[in-house]
């Protein structure tokens, strides 16, 4: 496959993620059953709770209809991760690093086995959420998902910063640098301060994706040097 190809493959699922992620903003707003802070979407709370206390500040204490409202609603939200988006997102990064293995191949082979492992953490992910959300006064799922959950987002982070050196080109591997940087500080951020970090979690790791869709549409488009005559 050729670069060109390899990126127009990555922007066609990029774009996928923007029509999704636009799609999303027109849900509605899962109920407020616990006491989890306003800027703080619940999927990304739950996917960093790391106790019971953090499951009832997203479900809230006490079994009823409220927490079946927002139990519902997240199982919603992860058969969507678990059928759709993670495939999608996973495409759109693994086809963005193989249109730059022309860089340098065993730098963008490496972040493809990484971007691969951190999707299928994802489904094991996914698999925790399934189980605490059927039953978030037990802990019982919660070392799962902080294995899981550590190893998708900081591997996105991972392989993040490995697009540097494959985007190095004066501004743009500077730019580079500062968005894939802050993609990787975020994300390893949740080890120690999970909840801290978490209201910002998604839009740190967004940065680098911009940039790769960015470039998806300039190598994409780019026009083949013309032949001049010898």
């Amino acid at each position: 496959m050729s670069s060109k190809t390899a990126h127009r493959v990555s922007l066609f699922f990029g774009l996928v993620i923007l029509a999704l992620t636009l799609f999303s903003l027109m849900l509605p707003s899962p109920p407020v059953c616990g006491d989890l802070p306003k800027n703080y979407a619940p999927i990304i709370a739950f996917e960093l709770a790391r106790s019971v206390k953090d499951l009832h500040a997203i479900f809230g204490s006490a079994a009823g209809g409220c927490r079946s409202a927002i139990a519902t609603q997240l199982d919603v939200i992860n058969r969507i991760d678990s059928f759709l988006f993670i495939q999608i997102y996973g495409a759109f990064l693994a086809f963005f690093f193989v249109g730059r293995r022309g860089r340098n191949r065993a730098v963008a082979s490496a972040a493809i086995a990484i971007v691969v492992a951190a999707c299928l953490a994802d489904h094991v992910e996914n698999l925790a959420l399934f189980r605490l959300s059927a039953n978030p006064d037990s802990a019982a799922s919660i070392p799962l998902l902080v294995g899981a959950t550590e190893t998708k987002w900081i591997g996105l982070g991972i392989a993040a910063m490995l697009a540097v050196p494959l985007l190095w080109d004066g501004w743009l591997g500077r730019l580079a640098t500062v968005l894939c940087g802050i993609a990787l500080v975020a994300t390893l951020a949740t080890v120690p301060a999970s909840a801290a970090v978490g209201p910002y979690l998604s839009n740190a790791t967004a940065l680098s994706w911009f940039l790769f869709l960015t470039v998806d549409f300039r190598e994409a488009f780019r026009r083949s040097p013309s032949r001049s005559a010898a």
